[in-house]
C-alpha cells in the first residue's frame, strides 16, 4: 500500500509540474517549497488511524498543488485523493446565492423583493427582503439551534418551512447580522419554487453539468457514492465514526458534496465571469448594509475579509464528521480549498487556519508585515487577572479565559486553550480564530463582557457569574452516573473518574461537571448546566440540561 500511495503522489507531482509550465518564474520556484510546507502542516494525518484531508491550491487558473492526506475510510484503509467526495457544509450557501442571482438575471426575482411575494403566509414576510435572507440580516431564528428536532429522519421542505415559521424573530429585519441557516433554507425553497425543479435538479442542470463538476451534487442518504469520504469525530487523537446526519434538513444550507477539483472549477467559473457577469456578482462580494447604515463583511454566500492588506473572499462549512474551507484571493487569482472528513479535527488541523496559513505562505511578499495590529505589549498580571472568567457565546458555548505564568489563554467550547496576545491593556489577538478580543468594563470598572472582532463582524459575549463550588461525597456521585437519553438518538453519558464527575457528549471533548449542589452542576468550558432528579431509591432517574433559556430533559437508561 505504501508503494502505491507513493506512486500516486509521484504522478500528482508530475502533473503539477506540467501545469506549472505557464507560470512565472517566481510561481514555479514556490512549488517545491509549497509542497513541503503543506505536507508539514498535515503530517499528523500520515498516521494509520487518522482521518484525512484533500488540498488544492491554484494560481492564475493553474493548479500548483493537489494532494490527499490520511484516510477517506479508516476501517477499509482507503486513502484520500483529489477525487474523494466530501460533504462541504455551508460552502453550499454560495451555490444557493448564485442560483438566486441567476434567477434575478432571468427576471424571476428581485433582491429587494419582500419575502411575502414568494411565501405569502410567512410571518412578517412583508418586512423581510430577499437581500436580508442572503446577508443573514433577516432576524429569522436559526432552526439549527432548536432542540428536540429529529434530524435523523428525512424531512420534506414544506414541513421544515412550517417549523421555521413558528419561531419568534431574533430581532427586527435589517437591524443586526446573525448567521441563520433558516434564511438559506428559505432561499433554496424559493429557487425550487421559481424554477419548477427540485433544488438538486436546478443546481445540477444550471451549474454542475455545464461546468464539468461531475463529482458534485446534493447528498441523498439512500444513494451510495463512489470515492465517498466517511465522517469521523476526534477525541484525544482517537477517532470514531461521526453521528449520522440526515441531509434533507440542510437543503440550500449545507447539503452539497464535492471534491477539491470540482470546487476549483467552481471558483474559476465564478471569478472569470463564466456563470454571471461581474456587474451581477458585484453585490455578492459587497459588504451588506444594516438599517442604520452599518456594514457587515458578509456578501451573498461569502464572507469578505482583509488580511494584511489583501482582500479575501471565503466560506467554511461543517457537518457531522466534516469540516471544509474554500478561499479566493481575487487580485492574485489564488484559490485554496481544504476538505477534511473529521470534526472535531486532529490536533493542528483546522481547515480555516490551515488555508489562511497557506495563502500567507504564497503571498508573503505581497502582504503587509503587521497582522491584526499585534504589537509587543506587556500587561501587568493584576490587570490580566481581571479578565479571568467565563463568557457566554450563546447556544451553550462559552469562552473560558484563564491565566498561567502571566499569559492569558482563551478556550472556546470544544477547542483547546490558546494564547491571547496583548495588543493593548484590554485588547488581545486570538490567533487561533484570527480575531481580536476586547474586554469591556461596566461603570463600576468590573469587566462584564468581551467583544470579539472577526472577519469584519463583531459580537458581544457577556461574562457569566462566578460559581461557588461545594464539596460532594465521592460515593454520592455514583448515584448520578449512567447514560441519559434526550430522544432522537441523542444520548450522553455521565461517568466518574478519580472522584470527579464528567460528561461525555457526542462529537465533543470530555468535560468535568463541577458541583454547586448535590444535584446541580456546570461545565467550566461551556455555558450550560445539568441538574439531576433522584428516584425513590436515591439514584438518578433523569437530568435536565439548560442553556440559553432552553430546557432539555433526558431520562436515564436502565443499566
Amino acid at each position: 500500500m505504501k508503494k502505491k500511495i507513493g506512486f500516486i503522489s509521484s504522478i500528482i507531482i508530475f502533473i503539477n509540474l506540467i501545469l506549472s509550465i505557464n507560470l512565472s518564474g517566481q510561481e514555479k520556484s514556490k512549488i517545491s517549497g509549497l509542497d513541503n510546507y503543506i505536507s508539514n502542516i498535515f503530517r499528523i494525518l500520515q498516521v494509520d488511524t487518522m482521518p484525512g484531508a484533500s488540498l488544492l491550491v491554484s494560481q492564475n487558473g493553474n493548479i500548483i498543488f493537489q494532494k490527499g492526506f490520511g484516510y477517506a475510510d479508516i476501517e477499509k484503509k482507503i486513502p484520500v485523493t483529489p477525487d474523494t467526495k466530501f460533504k462541504i457544509g455551508s460552502i453550499s450557501k454560495q451555490f444557493t446565492a448564485v442560483a438566486i442571482l441567476k434567477l434575478k438575471v432571468e427576471g424571476k426575482i428581485k433582491i429587494e423583493d419582500k419575502l411575502s411575494k414568494y411565501l405569502p403566509g410567512f410571518p412578517r414576510g412583508n418586512e423581510v427582503t430577499i437581500y436580508q435572507l442572503l446577508t443573514h440580516t433577516s432576524g429569522i431564528h436559526d432552526y439549527n439551534f432548536q432542540p428536540n428536532l429529529d434530524v435523523n429522519k428525512p424531512i420534506a421542505p414544506q414541513a421544515l418551512l412550517e417549523i421555521i415559521e413558528k419561531f419568534p424573530f431574533d430581532f427586527n429585519p435589517g437591524e443586526h447580522y446573525q448567521y441563520s441557516n433558516s434564511g438559506y433554507f428559505i432561499l433554496g425553497y424559493i429557487v425550487a419554487q421559481l424554477s419548477g425543479k427540485t433544488l438538486s435538479e436546478y443546481l445540477n442542470k444550471t451549474f454542475f453539468k455545464p461546468l464539468g463538476m461531475n463529482n458534485t451534487g446534493i447528498y441523498e442518504t439512500n444513494i451510495v457514492l463512489n470515492n465517498e469520504a466517511q465522517g469521523y469525530s476526534m477525541n484525544d487523537e482517537a477517532s470514531k465514526k461521526a453521528d449520522f446526519q440526515e441531509m434533507s434538513w440542510a437543503l440550500g444550507v449545507g447539503s452539497i458534496y464535492s471534491t477539491t477539483k470540482d470546487l476549483y472549477k467552481w471558483n474559476e467559473a465564478i471569478f472569470n465571469g463564466k456563470i454571471l457577469s461581474d456587474a451581477t456578482l458585484k453585490a455578492a462580494f459587497t459588504q451588506s448594509v444594516l438599517n442604520n447604515g452599518g456594514k457587515v463583511d458578509y456578501g451573498f454566500g461569502w464572507f469578505l475579509s482583509i488580511n494584511r492588506g489583501l482582500k479575501f473572499i471565503q466560506h467554511s462549512g461543517v457537518s457531522s464528521g466534516f469540516y471544509s474551507y474554500l478561499e479566493r484571493q481575487p487580485e492574485n487569482k489564488i484559490t485554496i480549498c481544504v476538505l477534511c472528513n473529521s470534526l472535531p479535527t486532529p490536533k493542528g488541523i483546522n481547515p480555516i487556519l490551515n488555508g489562511q496559513a497557506i495563502s500567507e505562505f504564497i503571498l508573503s511578499d505581497k502582504m503587509e508585515k503587521q497582522n491584526m495590529g499585534v504589537i509587543d505589549t506587556t500587561v501587568s498580571e493584576n490587570i490580566l487577572r481581571k479578565y479571568v472568567g467565563r463568557y457566554n457565546y450563546g447556544h451553550g458555548m462559552a469562552m473560558l479565559v484563564t491565566l498561567k505564568d502571566k499569559q492569558l489563554f482563551g478556550q472556546i467550547t470544544g477547542q483547546a486553550p490558546n494564547p491571547l496576545t496583548p495588543v493593548s491593556a484590554n485588547e488581545f489577538y486570538f490567533k487561533t480564530m484570527n480575531a481580536k478580543i476586547k474586554f469591556v468594563s461596566d461603570s463600576s470598572s468590573t469587566v462584564d463582557r468581551l467583544i470579539q472582532y472577526q472577519d469584519g463582524v463583531s459580537f458581544e459575549a457577556s461574562r457569566l457569574k462566578d460559581e461557588i463550588l461545594v464539596k460532594i461525597n465521592p460515593d454520592f456521585l455514583d448515584k448520578l452516573t449512567g447514560k441519559y437519553d434526550f430522544g432522537n438518538n441523542y444520548v450522553i453519558e455521565i461517568i466518574k473518574e478519580n472522584d470527579k464527575l464528567f460528561v461525555l457528549t457526542p462529537n465533543m471533548p470530555k468535560y468535568e461537571l463541577l458541583p454547586t449542589g448535590e444535584l446541580d452542576y456546570f461545565m467550566m468550558e461551556a455555558a450550560s448546566r445539568i441538574s439531576f432528579t433522584l428516584n425513590k431509591d436515591g439514584k438518578a432517574e433523569s437530568l435536565t440540561s439548560t442553556f440559553d433559556g432552553m430546557i432539555m430533559p433526558a431520562k436515564r437508561l436502565v443499566d
